[in-house]
């Protein structure tokens, strides 16, 4: 019952933030000072939609974990990538990336979860 509820939290999570992507994709590239990537975070909105109705609608859950899992941990790398290369505006940024890795774990224990 337990990993149901996180499995439906990390799905709902994910319809949330990539809706908020979707909807705030501008006003999210200007508060991590990074302006010119709207559409890079679009799609990521788009496709945190699509794994967390994945991860509430489907049968088979197990690969919208790792799908979320792994889109999560490429979202980080991503953001610390920009963090070494912009150094001098980087703070909203690495504090993002620092909730992001937190967030692949819950990912991570999610699948671990799931495997059993």
């Amino acid at each position: 019952m337990a990993d149901e509820r996180l499995q439906r939290a990390l799905g709902w999570g994910s319809v949330g933030t990539g809706l908020v992507l979707l909807a705030f994709a501008g006003r999210v590239c200007r508060f991590i000072r990074l302006p010119g990537r709207s559409g890079l975070v679009r799609a990521v909105g788009v496709r945190d939609v699509l794994v967390g109705l994945g991860l509430v609608l489907g049968q088979e859950r197990l690969p919208w974990l790792w799908a979320r899992s792994l889109s999560d941990a490429l979202d980080t790398a991503w953001l610390w990538k920009t963090v070494r290369e912009r150094p001098h505006d980087s703070s909203r940024r690495a504090v993002i990336a620092v909730g992001g890795l937190g967030l692949t774990l819950v990912d991570l224990v999610g699948v671990q979860r799931e495997a059993r």
